[in-house]
């Protein structure tokens, strides 16, 4: 099996442990920035070799992929290092800090061509997703005209959630990093398509947090953004994310064409073709371990299998993959979207 190691104790080992671990892959390394907490979370899980220094996950000799899944300001020093060190790169979104720092990890990737270099676009993997490329590609809704993808959710509406980095700016903490990412990643994908001009504005509702000391600090990053995307092709679409509202709703996309529509929503997939909407969700091809429910966690499971594929042989199994390359693309339209906001 082969050995990935992760830095990152949050959705690192929450998700993708038990995630990968399902696809086939071994997990052999986790690593965290608090010794004791990162011991704790690799003996429940039963992770055999942890530390705190990312350093020595990457010289680890059993990773043969490192899994970043760290603040976006840590991103490009871990991912240049990780391929220095001849090993493969799965890299959370947003890709990096800014366009600068990601057109350097594009560019050590390419001076390392025998290695994966991915970000963890994980919604490109989904069946549904991938059906609905499949239709718009066939000309199924016609030509696309506009879009809109919604992503609500309460996770950061409790006013005694602590400040972390998150709630720094200068960390790539903020929802437009987090979910605009997303957002942005999957049009390119399911319209095959580049975003030619882009403006919005983020907003931050909540604008102090205690930390963990108890002391009240600042929030700089953003909870809330909407921003409206312009395509090289003539197709415009509405983005928006929060993470303050009082209840979660299911994600939503929904892509008009001139001859119908898709609607992706709750998980499944929904085509009108003008008389009504038919569901047209294909069937899972994996099963899932407890726990691992919804969009994004069933789509690292179909990562971590197309990963393993790919390290037997089968190169197109990442075929869906979000590359550095659309990585830099998606984080210069995050760029436009903060530099319109003012941020």
């Amino acid at each position: 099996m082969p050995g990935i190691g992760i830095i990152g104790t949050g959705w690192g080992a929450r998700i993708q442990v038990p995630a990968f671990r399902s696809a086939g892959l071994n997990v052999v390394a986790l690593v965290g920035s608090q010794a004791a907490k990162t011991a704790q979370i690799a003996g429940e899980l039963g992770v055999p070799w942890h530390g705190e220094n990312w350093r020595d996950l990457i010289a680890h000799p059993q990773v043969d992929v490192v899994s970043i899944v760290t603040p976006p300001a840590l991103h490009c020093e871990m991912t240049l290092a990780a391929l220095e060190a001849g090993k493969h790169v799965v890299c959370e979104k947003p890709t990096a800090l800014d366009a600068g720092e990601a057109d350097m990890m594009l560019k050590a990737a390419l001076a390392h061509p025998d290695l994966f270099t991915l970000i963890d676009h994980e919604l490109r993997f989904l069946p549904a997703m991938r059906h609905a490329r499949d239709l718009i590609a066939q000309g199924r809704i016609g030509t696309v005209r506009h879009a809109e993808l919604r992503s609500v959710n309460s996770s950061r509406s409790d006013l005694k959630r602590p400040w972390n980095w998150w709630s720094d700016a200068l960390q790539g903490g903020g929802v437009l990093g987090a979910i605009g990412s997303h957002q942005i990643d999957l049009l390119r994908y399911l319209i095959g398509d580049e975003v030619s001009a882009a403006s919005g504005t983020t907003h931050t509702f909540v604008n102090e947090r205690s930390d963990a000391t108890g002391q009240a600090r600042p929030v700089t990053a953003d909870d809330y953004m909407a921003a409206t995307l312009r395509f090289v092709h003539g197709a415009s679409a509405v983005i928006m994310a929060t993470t303050v509202a009082t209840h979660d709703e299911p994600n939503s996309v929904t892509i008009y064409g001139s001859a119908g529509a898709l609607r992706f929503f709750d998980g499944k997939l929904w085509h009108n073709p003008g008389s009504g909407f038919v569901d047209v969700t294909p069937p899972h091809s994996r099963s899932f371990p407890a726990g691992i429910v919804g969009d994004f966690p069933q789509g690292t499971v179909y990562l971590g299998a197309a990963l393993v594929a790919a390290l037997a042989g089968d190169v197109r199994a990442l075929d869906p993959a979000a590359t550095f390359a659309d990585g830099l693309a998606s984080q210069r339209v995050l760029d436009a979207i903060r530099a319109g906001a003012g941020r």
